[in-house]
C-alpha cells in the first residue's frame, strides 16, 4: 500500500482533531441544570413560569431526611443538624418543624423595618394586649433569647412576619414522615442551577451528619431540584463512563463477528472519535455550556456513525477501499444529508438542551461520513477486483405490501390510545430525575407540610412603584377573600416591601419617643417588666422614624434576598409580581380575581406547564414536519423515480410506525425526548432503506446485505444498552432507537427482494 497518499490524506484531519481538542480544553463548561431541556417561549407567563422551575422558592428547598433510629434519637439528630446548618453560609433557612422562638433574632431586612411592614396600634391599650400577650408566652417558657426579642418587639412582629414568609407551614411540632424519618427544610442560598453552590450545601449537610454522635448508624436522605442536580451530575458521568464501556465492546463484536480484522476496529473508530470530537466542539463553540445529558447521550449516539465505515468494509470485500467508496458514495451521502436535515431542524425546536443535541448530531455525523468518505478508505484493501466491473447487474424487486401490512397492524395496536393520550405533556417528563427519586421528595415535602405551590398569582406593571401599589390593592382584596374561606393565606412582595407612600404614612404613626415612652409607662402598671425593659423598642421605633424607604435592592446580600428573586421578576420592560397561595378554593378564587383587572391572573402551573409542553411538542412536530418534506425532496433529487421514493418514504414510515407502538406499550406515552429519538429512526430507516433499495450487481447486493445487517445489529446493540440507564431521558432514547433499528431493518428488507 502506497502509505505517502494516506499519511498526507490524515493530516486535516488530524490537525481538526487537535483544533477541536483545543476547544474543548478552552470552551467546554458542563452544566446539569434540568431546565435547560424545558421549552423557551415568548409568552410573558411561561417565561415567568420556567424562572420559578428554575430559581423559585420549591426549586431552593433541600429536604432531609433523617432515619434509622428512634423517634428521641431522630428527634435529637434533627434538632443538632439545624443547629449546625442554620450559621452555614450555603442556607438562609434550616427549619425542622417547631416554631424557633427561641433562635437568634429576625433577618434583615425585618429586623430593622418591621415597623413599616405592618400597621401597628401604638396607643396604651393596644400596647398593654401586647405585654400581656408576651407574659403569657414567657410563663411557657423561652429563656432569655425570647426575652431579648420581646424587648425589641413587644408585638412580635418580626416573628409573624419571619413565619409567614417561611415557605413550609410552621407548628410546634418536628416533622416527621410515614416512615418514621425525621425531616428538616433547608433553604439554599445558591439557586437550583447553581451546581457548585448546591454541592456546597449537600457536602455541609453530610459533614453536620458526620459530626453527631452515633451518625454511623443514621440514615440520610436529601432531596430537592439542588440535590438531583447534584445527583445527576454524579450519575452522568458514571453512566457515561458505563455505557460507553458496554457500547463500544458491542461494537467491537460486531466488528469482529462480521469482519474478522484487527484493524477495522481503529479504522472504524476514526469516524466516531472525530465526529465526536468536533460535534462537542462545535456545542461549546455555540453555547456557553454543554449540557451532561448532552455528553452522555453523545458517546452512543456517535456509535450510528459506525454506519458509514461498516458500509464501507462489507463493499470493499472484493476491491480496495477507493473504488468501494466511489460506488457507495451517493447512497451514503444521501442518507447522511438527509438525517442531517433532521437534527439541523431539531436545532431550531426552542429548547437549548435539544439544540445542543440537534448541533452535536448534525455536525458529528456530517464529519463522521467525510472522515469515511476522505481518510478511512485509503486504509481499507480488499484486493481481489472490482466486483461491479465483473458481475452483471441484478436490480432488487420493491414490494409495498410488506410495509402496508406491518404499519397497518402497528396502527391498530396504537389506536388503542386517543392521539391526545398518545403524548405525555407533563413538564416534568424532561426531567433527567429518576421517578423513584420524585417519588422521595413528595414524601419527604409531605412530612414538612410543604404548601402546595401549584396556584399563584401573576401580577404584572410597567414600573415598579405601580406594581407595589397595585400590590397592595390585591393584599386588601385577599384578605377579604380569606375571611371569605376562599385560601388559607398567601405570599406577596408588598407584605414586606410596602410601596414609598405606604411606608412614609407608618412612619408618621410612629409617636415620638416621648409620647411612646408615655403610652409604655401606662401599659407597664401592674406588670412585673421593669421601667426600662422595653428601652431596646423605644430606640428602634425612634430609628425607624427616620429610615430611608425601603427598596427592592435593600434585600441584596441579605437571608431574604432569595425570597425576593422568586416574588420579583423583571421580565424586558415589565414587571412581575408572583403571589404563593395557599390551599385556595381554585375555582371560585379564580372566578373572583377575574373581576380584578386585566393586570392580574391565577396560575395553575399544572395546567400552564401542560399547555406550555403541548404547544412546544405541536412545534416540534411541524418543524419535523417541514424537515420530511425537505428529505422528500432531496429523495426525489437524487432518485427520479416515483415509486422508489414512494417505497422508501413507505418503509421509513412504516419503520416509524412500528417503533411507536413499541414505545407505547413499554412506556405507555411519547415525550418530546421520543420524539427526538425518532429523528434518529428516521435517519436510520433512510439509510437501510436507501442501501437495500439500491440497484446493483448481485456481488454487491450480498456487500450490502451484510453491511446494512451489521449496522442494524451495531445501532440495536449499542442503543440497547443505553435503554438500562437509570436516566430517563437516556432511557427513552436508547429504547426508541433501539426499537426504531430492528423495525426500520426488518420493514426495509422485507420489501425487497433480488430479481433473478
Amino acid at each position: 500500500m502506497n502509505t505517502g497518499s494516506p499519511m498526507r490524506k490524515s493530516l486535516p484531519w488530524l490537525l481538526l482533531g487537535i483544533v477541536a481538542v483545543g476547544i474543548l480544553a478552552t470552551r467546554l463548561h458542563l452544566s446539569f441544570d434540568i431546565s435547560a431541556f424545558f421549552p423557551a417561549t415568548p409568552d410573558l407567563q411561561h417565561r415567568v413560569l420556567l424562572q420559578q422551575f428554575q430559581s423559585g422558592p420549591g426549586s431552593r428547598l433541600l429536604v432531609i431526611g433523617i432515619g434509622g433510629a428512634d423517634e428521641e434519637a431522630l428527634a435529637d439528630a434533627s434538632e443538632a443538624m439545624q443547629i449546625a446548618l442554620s450559621d452555614h453560609p450555603a442556607f438562609t433557612a434550616v427549619m425542622n418543624g417547631e416554631v424557633a422562638e427561641d433562635s437568634a433574632g429576625p433577618p434583615e431586612p425585618i429586623a430593622s423595618y418591621y415597623l413599616l411592614m405592618q400597621d401597628i396600634d401604638y396607643g396604651a391599650e393596644a400596647l398593654s394586649d401586647a405585654i400581656q400577650a408576651r407574659l403569657q408566652d414567657l410563663a411557657l417558657g423561652g429563656g432569655a433569647t425570647l426575652l431579648d426579642l420581646i424587648a425589641r418587639d413587644p408585638y412580635l412582629a418580626t416573628l409573624d412576619i419571619a413565619q409567614r414568609l417561611a415557605p413550609v407551614e410552621m407548628h410546634g411540632d418536628m416533622w416527621f414522615a410515614g416512615d418514621g424519618s425525621a425531616v428538616l427544610m433547608a433553604e439554599t442560598r445558591a439557586t437550583a442551577v447553581d451546581i457548585a453552590g448546591q454541592t456546597a450545601a449537600v457536602e455541609a449537610v453530610r459533614d453536620a451528619l458526620a459530626s453527631i454522635d452515633g451518625h454511623d448508624a443514621l440514615r440520610l436522605e436529601m432531596t430537592g431540584a439542588g440535590p438531583f442536580a447534584v445527583e445527576l451530575q454524579e450519575t452522568i458521568r458514571a453512566e457515561a463512563q458505563k455505557r460507553s464501556i458496554l457500547a463500544t465492546a458491542a461494537l467491537l463484536l460486531v466488528l469482529f463477528a462480521f469482519y474478522r480484522k484487527p484493524a477495522y476496529l481503529l479504522l472504524a473508530a476514526a469516524p466516531i472519535g472525530m465526529g465526536f470530537l468536533v460535534g462537542l466542539a462545535a456545542v461549546a463553540l455555540l453555547f456557553s455550556n454543554v449540557h451532561g445529558v448532552t455528553l452522555a447521550f453523545g458517546f452512543t449516539l456517535m456509535g450510528v456513525a459506525i454506519d458509514y465505515p461498516l458500509h464501507l468494509f462489507s463493499h470493499a470485500e472484493r476491491s480496495d477501499g477507493r473504488t468501494a467508496i466511489g460506488r457507495i458514495w451517493p447512497t451514503m451521502r444521501l442518507g447522511a444529508i438527509s438525517t442531517i436535515v433532521a437534527y439541523i431542524a431539531l436545532a431550531f425546536s426552542g429548547s437549548a438542551g435539544l439544540a445542543q443535541l440537534g448541533v452535536f448530531t448534525a455536525v458529528g455525523i456530517a464529519t463522521a461520513v467525510l472522515v469515511t468518505r476522505t481518510w478511512v478508505p485509503h486504509f481499507v484493501s480488499g484486493g481481489r477486483g472490482d466486483a461491479a466491473a465483473t458481475s452483471g447487474v441484478a436490480p432488487r424487486s420493491l414490494r409495498f405490501l410488506p410495509a402496508v401490512g406491518l404499519a397497518g397492524i402497528a396502527l391498530v395496536a396504537i389506536n388503542q390510545v386517543t392521539i391526545e393520550g398518545l403524548w405525555d405533556d407533563r413538564l416534568t417528563s424532561l426531567s433527567p430525575v429518576p421517578a423513584e427519586r420524585v417519588a422521595d421528595d413528595n414524601r419527604l415535602r409531605s412530612a414538612a407540610g410543604t404548601p402546595d405551590m401549584r396556584y399563584q398569582l401573576f401580577l404584572h406593571a410597567p414600573s415598579l412603584d405601580a406594581l407595589l401599589s397595585r400590590g397592595e390593592e390585591v393584599d386588601a382584596l385577599l384578605t377579604t377573600a380569606e375571611q371569605d374561606g376562599l385560601l388559607d393565606a398567601w405570599q406577596s412582595l408588598t407584605q414586606v416591601l410596602p410601596q414609598g407612600a405606604t411606608q412614609a404614612a407608618r412612619q408618621e404613626a410612629i409617636p415620638d419617643r416621648a409620647v411612646l415612652r408615655g403610652n409604655l409607662d401606662n401599659a407597664l402598671v401592674g406588670t412585673p417588666f421593669r421601667a426600662d425593659a422595653f428601652d431596646a423598642f423605644l430606640e428602634g421605633a425612634e430609628r425607624a422614624r427616620f429610615l430611608t424607604p425601603l427598596t427592592a435592592d435593600d434585600f441584596r446580600n441579605t437571608p431574604l434576598q432569595s425570597w425576593r428573586d422568586s416574588k420579583l421578576v423583571l421580565a424586558g420592560d415589565t414587571w412581575v409580581s408572583l403571589l404563593s397561595l395557599r390551599n385556595p378554593q381554585a375555582e371560585a378564587l379564580r372566578q373572583r380575581i377575574e373581576t380584578w383587572g386585566d393586570d392580574i391572573a391565577m396560575l395553575d402551573l399544572h395546567e400552564s406547564s401542560v399547555a406550555l409542553m403541548r404547544d412546544y411538542r405541536n412545534g416540534a412536530l411541524t418543524t419535523v414536519a417541514f424537515a420530511a418534506l425537505i428529505i422528500i425532496a432531496l429523495l426525489w433529487q437524487q432518485r427520479r423515480q416515483l415509486s422508489q421514493v414512494l417505497w422508501i418514504a413507505l418503509s421509513v414510515s412504516a419503520g416509524l410506525v412500528m417503533t411507536i407502538a413499541v414505545v407505547v406499550a413499554v412506556h405507555s406515552q411519547l415525550t418530546v425526548i421520543h420524539l427526538v429519538a425518532l429523528l434518529l429512526v428516521l435517519g436510520l430507516g433512510l439509510d437501510y432503506s436507501l442501501f437495500l433499495g439500491r440497484t446493483e450487481s448481485a456481488d454487491e447486493r450480498a456487500a450490502t446485505n451484510k453491511a446494512v445487517l451489521a449496522c442494524a445489529v451495531s445501532t440495536t446493540l449499542a442503543f440497547g444498552i443505553l435503554a438500562g440507564s437509570s436516566i430517563p431521558v437516556l432511557k427513552f432514547l436508547g429504547l426508541t432507537v433501539a426499537a426504531g433499528s430492528a423495525c426500520s431493518y426488518l420493514v426495509a428488507l422485507a420489501g425487497t427482494r433480488a430479481r433473478m
